[in-house]
């Protein structure tokens, strides 16, 4: 069958058209070359969005818990934003939902391009299904929102001068601050696949981290990075449709306990571990069981 975000547009030139083939019962779709629009680069993680079932419960754990700023609010389809500061190009925002526990939590996962007009018609001639212009958000900057195959809402945000997001510039960035970069998130996914249709495919992001390394085997930890930078996705099989959370990056993980441990009122602490990747890992998980992760850069020597 084939994948519902994945439009075909026949058309009537031979040079043109899309031919649609079928191996072994998968489909393949071929483009011609002269179809594509060059995809525009991804500089990073910009931002996660998520549902909480109460600003205060955001306010408690990534603000005073976890030492963010919170930097301004603003309006959205889904009702009004409220957004912490990480850095001065990433941020975690939050939407008030007093059902948020019984529900999918991430709202969507932005990620940074410098023209969202040609990231929307390079979709477009690669087959996908893509809004027919793209939008302004609340906050000011030009998106363009899409589902992913798995049914992430994934969004690519140009930061545009004048908005919120490029204002806050120098400005709400706490000493508090548990970490000072998002590392890279996690995505649900029913299924891990190596050659990802989607993100290995279409927006031709690269394996660098896979757990077991046997290509004979299903992979049960995937990690695909941007490509123009070094952030990245994290594709895990717990089958989890909440697994979706940032993974913050800290430079020493005993220290980052030790502040927790002090800042904590009711907030649970979890034992790190020992990841697949070699780093050291301590997953937490906020009131609405949504879930924050921290890591180290390097392996456990």
């Amino acid at each position: 069958m084939m994948p519902k975000w994945l439009k075909l547009k026949p058309v009537d030139s031979l040079p043109g058209r899309i031919i649609l083939v079928l191996l072994l019962g998968t489909p393949q779709w071929i483009i011609p070359q002269t179809a594509v629009v060059e995809r525009p680069p991804v500089w990073g993680i910009a931002k996660m969005t998520f549902l909480v079932s109460d600003f205060q419960v955001a306010r408690n754990y990534y603000g005073r818990f976890l030492g963010f700023g919170e930097a301004f609010q603003y309006p959205s389809g889904p009702g009004t934003v409220i957004s912490f500061k990480v850095n001065d190009r990433q941020f975690l925002e939050f939407v008030e939902d007093h059902g948020a526990r019984n529900k999918n939590r991430l709202v969507s996962v932005s990620f940074e391009t410098e023209n969202v007009e040609q990231m929307r018609q390079y979709l477009k001639s690669r087959g996908l299904k893509v809004p027919d212009r793209t939008m302004t958000d609340g906050a000011g900057n030009q998106v363009l929102l899409l589902d992913d195959p798995y049914g992430n809402a994934i969004e690519f945000i140009e930061l545009k001068p004048g908005a919120l997001h490029l204002e806050s510039k120098g400005k709400h960035l706490s000493e508090n601050r548990i970490s000072t970069r998002i590392h890279h998130v996690g995505l649900y996914t029913d299924s891990i696949a190596d050659n990802d249709p989607f993100y290995a495919g279409i927006m031709n992001f690269k394996e660098i981290l896979r757990y077991p390394d046997d290509k004979n085997l299903v992979p049960v930890i995937l990690y695909l990075g941007l490509g123009d930078g070094i952030e990245n996705i994290e594709f895990y099989s717990p089958n989890d449709r909440n697994f979706g959370h940032p993974c913050l990056l800290v430079d020493d993980m005993q220290e980052t306990i030790y502040t927790l441990k002090e800042r904590r009122v009711d907030e649970k602490l979890n034992k790190p571990v020992i990841g697949k990747g070699g780093r050291w890992i301590l997953n937490l998980t906020n009131p609405d069981e949504t879930r924050v992760e921290f890591t180290e850069a390097y392996r456990v020597r």
